[in-house]
């Protein structure tokens, strides 16, 4: 069966193209050919077609074999030429092979073109595969070089010596570039001058090996691990090794992290078994003391607690006789007892002025350097202060102190407690001696017994609430304060009055942090799913509005309820709470006399991408996180308060976090002017998650702007 063949023909005879054709037809080819006869007309049979050889007449009017030949090698292609010619020399012959033919013939001896046509077309595709296989292998290394220089960790090749013979591009990076890494030593890029104490680059290796513990090396930042490998070469002699050095900076940095929370946690869970024990406040205090020495690695510390108008120290750890006796007992009008009282914490790289004089001179001959102090306080009352030291050359930061404010507001409820039962002690014996001097007269005993059986069931019951209950108790203390401020009729100083007034405040925090405490533990603890039934939610804001009718007209705040009356999928006890605690918010945030507007308003799912910019900095995969629903109801709630500075604006959820100060407001003796335990908002956050909606806040110093986003159904 004949082959089909393309045959570029350049040739100005008719009769020698019929020639060869009846010669290729013979040599059982199936020619299909183009003749040119310039230099032009072949350049656009090349460009227009492919062809599988070219066989060119040497002699021609107005161009010649060598000049096709330079044409052929001008387009870059990869064709047999063949020159066929009646007459020519073999010098020419010899010139025209150098130049790039690949054979030529004479036209009156045809009979071997069949078989150099077969012998150039093999060639020509043995050729074709070579170069092919040419460019797959430097296509290859390209990718693997690409590989090799886009992995993250640093890749060095080495000689059996250390000589450095090749490195990724994040090594070249690291080290400012390929002439700062090759030919060197690698342990001298690493190291420098400096001898490295373990055996981290030793070229001993039969096997794969990697460094166990983390390294540091003198000319890099961070932390690192080393993993070496051996390098045979296949028929060579030549042996190397390929390192691998991870960066492992971030990594140390999570496990330090969770080490120091670890730690935290420890020691808040031995602190609390400690403050369970009922042996007196004072071995409690010792107690304390110790756990904290041995969990947060500290060398001193001591409490003191108010008694008599002067700072007095109750307990103490590791102090030296001469700071115990300086500390002992610090009066009105030192610093230390002003830091003391003001309720906040404070804290110092090395004893200061702040330091009695005399207790600054033993804090510094017995080594103390870091120290902070902490109030122990209960709402706004301070009750003493903790105070703990070390003699390492570190910093205690804001972690430390929040840590040593929640073991000092522990305490300081127990110190309380134990307050309250004394009291209660002291009451039990004054009734006992009444019970004794009502025996003298029968009748008289009778009525005491009765009285004495009420007053005893009354104490028991008292004692056994107290010991394990707290929001019993809290809702006595704030009934009794207020009835002796508002329907009492008792004469009372400004002081005496100004008294009650911080005991009723204080009191209504910790009913509330309890409260809040509660709230969080049900919603963190996926209690009961919320009970869903449609509710108003203007309506509901109304029935909030209710509740602060007495703060709102002492505090001269307007407040304004207008939006959408669709009804809502909520749970209405969660969705009060929350209307409530934003409520709550904006009056204890916005001066006398300032503007409340609670408004709402159903949105289409399609409105969710205008808020997207905002909601991503609390939500950062919104609206994706928001389920499968259409509709959706705001609820917004406007304040003309203080602001909140943007940076604060996310944290403000979390729990415990506070933003503002009493001193932003227009007056401090109204209600609802305290700080807050700092978890209406993360109860906030908790019931909308549960919803499945989202709670934000924008606004300025001019106000703020709260946000509850409820989904309403699926449709």
């Amino acid at each position: 069966m004949s082959k089909p063949l393309k045959v570029l023909l350049v040739e100005d005879s008719e009769e020698d193209t019929l020639l060869l054709l009846h010669e290729l037809t013979k040599s059982n080819y199936r020619p299909v050919h183009r003749r040119v006869e310039t230099a032009d007309g072949m350049r656009r049979a090349l460009a227009e077609s492919k062809w599988d050889v070219v066989l060119s007449d040497y002699w021609m009017p107005a161009f010649d074999a060598p000049g096709a030949l330079q044409v052929l090698h001008e387009s870059g292609l990869d064709i047999p030429f063949i020159i066929i010619s009646g007459k020519i020399g073999e010098d020419l012959a010899v010139a025209a092979m150098k130049a790039g033919a690949s054979d030529y013939l004479m036209k009156g001896s045809l009979a071997r073109l069949g078989p150099v046509l077969e012998r150039e077309m093999r060639e020509a595709e043995e050729r074709h595969t070579h170069r092919r296989t040419q460019e797959a292998v430097a296509r290859g290394k390209a990718e693997w070089e690409a590989v090799f220089d886009a992995v993250s960790d640093l890749i060095i090749i080495t000689d059996a010596e250390g000589v450095v013979s090749r490195c990724n591009g994040r090594a070249s990076a690291y080290f400012g570039g390929y002439n700062s890494v090759i030919g060197k030593r690698i342990d001298q890029i690493f190291f420098g001058n400096l001898q490295p104490e373990a055996k981290v680059f030793r070229f001993v290796h039969s096997m794969q090996s990697e460094i166990d513990e983390d390294i540091c090396f003198p000319n890099l930042k961070g932390w690192y691990n080393v993993a070496s490998y051996p390098m045979r070469f296949e028929d060579s002699d030549r042996s190397g090794f390929v390192f691998i050095i991870k960066d492992i900076t971030k990594r140390r940095e999570v496990e330090e992290e969770k080490r120091t929370s670890d730690r935290e946690l420890l020691t808040l869970y031995a602190v609390a078994f400690r403050l369970q024990y009922t042996q007196g406040v004072e071995k409690v205090m010792g107690d304390l003391l110790f756990q904290l020495h041995n969990m947060l690695q500290m060398e001193f510390s001591c409490i003191h607690l108010i008694d008599g108008g002067k700072l007095k120290l109750e307990a103490s750890l590791g102090l030296s006789p001469p700071f115990e006796k300086a500390m002992a007992s610090i009066g009105k009008g030192s610093q230390w007892w002003e830091l003391a009282l003001s309720g906040r914490p404070f804290r110092g790289e090395e004893p200061d002025g702040r330091f009695p004089a005399k207790a600054k001179a033993a804090a510094i001959k017995m080594g103390m350097r870091s120290w902070c102090s902490v109030p122990l306080r209960i709402g706004q009352e301070v009750m003493g202060v903790m105070t703990v030291g070390t003699r390492a050359e570190r910093s205690y930061n804001e972690r430390d102190v929040f840590l040593l404010s929640s073991i000092a507001g522990q305490l300081a409820v127990l110190i309380e407690n134990y307050n309250l039962y004394d009291r209660m002690k002291e009451k039990a014996e004054e009734l006992y001696r009444s019970k004794e001097e009502l025996r003298e007269n029968l009748q008289q005993v009778k009525r005491a017994n009765l009285e004495l059986g009420r007053l005893n069931t009354v104490k028991n019951n008292f004692i056994g609430i107290a010991s394990h209950e707290l929001k019993t108790p809290i809702t006595s203390i704030m009934g009794g304060v207020e009835f002796l401020l508002k329907y009492s009729g008792i004469q009372m100083t400004p002081e005496q009055h100004s008294i009650f007034v911080s005991v009723y405040e204080g009191t209504v925090q910790l009913r509330k942090l309890v409260e809040d405490l509660l709230s969080i533990s049900r919603i963190e603890a996926q209690g009961p799913l919320p009970q869903k039934k449609l509710a108003n939610l203007m309506q509901l804001c109304r029935d909030a509005h209710d509740m602060f009718a007495l703060p709102l007209s002492e505090r001269r705040i307007r407040v304004q309820i207008k939006g959408d009356e669709t009804p809502v999928p909520v749970d209405e006890g969660f969705a009060m709470l929350a209307v409530k605690n934003l409520l709550e918010n904006a009056i204890k945030f916005t001066p006398d006399g300032g503007e409340v507007f609670l408004s709402g308003q159903v949105l289409k799912r399609s409105d969710l991408k205008g808020l997207a910019p905002t909601l991503r900095h609390f939500y950062p995969s919104f609206p994706n996180e928001m389920g499968p629903a259409r509709r959706y109801y705001l609820l917004q709630v406007l304040d003309s308060g203080i602001g909140i500075p943007a940076d604060e604006r996310v944290r403000i959820f979390d729990k415990f976090y506070g933003v503002g100060d009493i001193a932003h407001h227009s007056s401090g003796h109204t209600a609802f002017m305290s700080k807050g335990s700092g978890l209406g908002l993360s109860i906030v956050r908790g019931i909308m998650d549960v919803h499945g909606g989202a709670v934000w806040v924008e606004g300025d110093v001019k106000g703020s702007t709260f946000s509850l986003l409820f989904p309403i159904s699926e449709g």
